[in-house]
């Protein structure tokens, strides 16, 4: 049987759903199975490549152009094929397949997030999106694939005519053993880190005010692919006191040196469907503090992590940050022990495997 996964986030990156997409392919690869991505091969004429340029950054067309060369790839032959759509709606709206080719549709949802948030946490084009086209996906899948347990209970609760569907298969957890931890300044700063793109539930304003009330004891580190015109202001007095600094779009070797050289990461968002950054972050020794109430929760080292309501204070989450990073010293360990124990992109890799076989 063949594969096929859509290009959604694999040409975008970098993104949760880049390297989700990335791990999956190369743990696969190791299991023993191909899979063939659609959408990386525009067509060679000029016109071909613009329309196809075009289509790719649209949620509706996108699917449909994929779909056009996955029918391409299987014409005249009688072979089973799978079309993985990798996002939430990544499925295509219209199929017309005169092949005799057995197809099977598969659907990863990350989260539900712009179909939960009031208006204005996201944008009005991925509240329409979702709505239009989650449900056309949902009803076209043989299989769904939820990254975390919450993420399976929304969609439940929400489509409970797709119930039946869907499995949970984690995000893994990147492998590797506990890190030398970078040295610690000479002064009593304590060095917070937040990874996350700019969306205003991820809550970029609040990591800010936690900063500013710090005053001078946080050193803040905010990795992104940019900020708000409306945070511009407050991240110019941090950083001309040399208590933020934001670095864009590094590396992956940059963004691990990142992780290392800090003492807590903070995950401000209200909702995640997984959080690959907190998994991330703790692969490295970090301890999280944490917005409780989704998939994030599942992610969370109980022991070490620190999980606050969504409508904490500032000085809620300075005093959380504070303990965090004293009961933490001595115990990495603990750590490192249980990431160790979670699900690693390689046991991903298995079910995934075990789920396209069965259909």
């Amino acid at each position: 049987m063949k594969i096929f996964w859509d290009s959604y986030g694999i040409l975008r990156g970098p993104s949760g759903i880049f390297v989700h997409a990335q791990e999956l392919n190369q743990a696969l690869a190791k299991n023993g199975v191909k899979v063939s991505i659609l959408g990386t091969r525009p067509p060679a004429t000029f016109t071909g490549q613009a329309l196809y340029q075009f289509a790719r950054k649209s949620k509706v067309l996108g699917p449909q152009f994929n779909y056009l060369e996955f029918q391409r790839e299987l014409a005249g032959t009688n072979q089973s094929a799978i079309f993985h759509g990798l996002s939430n709606t990544n499925l295509p709206v219209w199929t017309s397949f005169t092949s005799p080719t057995k197809v099977h549709f598969v659907l990863t949802v990350h989260d539900l997030i712009p179909l939960m948030l009031e208006r204005g946490a996201v944008s009005h084009a991925s509240r329409i999106q979702m709505k239009k086209l989650l449900p056309r996906a949902l009803e076209r899948a043989d299989a769904i694939i939820a990254v975390s347990g919450w993420t399976k209970k929304i969609l439940a609760d929400r489509y409970p005519a797709y119930a039946d569907k869907i499995t949970v298969i984690w995000n893994g957890f990147p492998a590797g053993d506990l890190p030398s931890r970078t040295a610690k300044p000479t002064s009593n700063q304590t060095r917070v880190l937040m990874v996350g793109r700019n969306e205003k539930y991820k809550r970029h304003d609040l990591f800010f005010r936690i900063l500013l009330a710090a005053n001078g004891s946080l050193r803040g580190t905010l990795v992104t692919t940019g900020i708000s015109s409306a945070d511009m202001n407050i991240a110019g007095v941090l950083a001309a006191k040399n208590w933020l600094k934001i670095i864009k779009a590094p590396s992956n070797e940059t963004l691990q040196e990142i992780y290392r050289a800090s003492d807590v990461y903070l995950h401000t968002s209200l909702l995640e469907g997984f959080c690959l950054p907190a998994a991330e972050a703790q692969v490295a020794g970090i301890p999280v503090v944490f917005t409780k109430g989704s998939g994030i929760d599942e992610v969370v080292c109980p022991a070490t992590g620190v999980g606050l309501d969504a409508a904490a204070t500032v000085e809620a989450w300075l005093d959380a940050i504070n303990k965090t990073r004293a009961r933490f010293s001595g115990q990495e360990w603990v750590l490192h022990e249980w990431v160790a124990s979670r699900p690693t992109w390689n046991d991903s890799a298995i079910q995934l495997k075990t789920l396209y076989n069965s259909l």
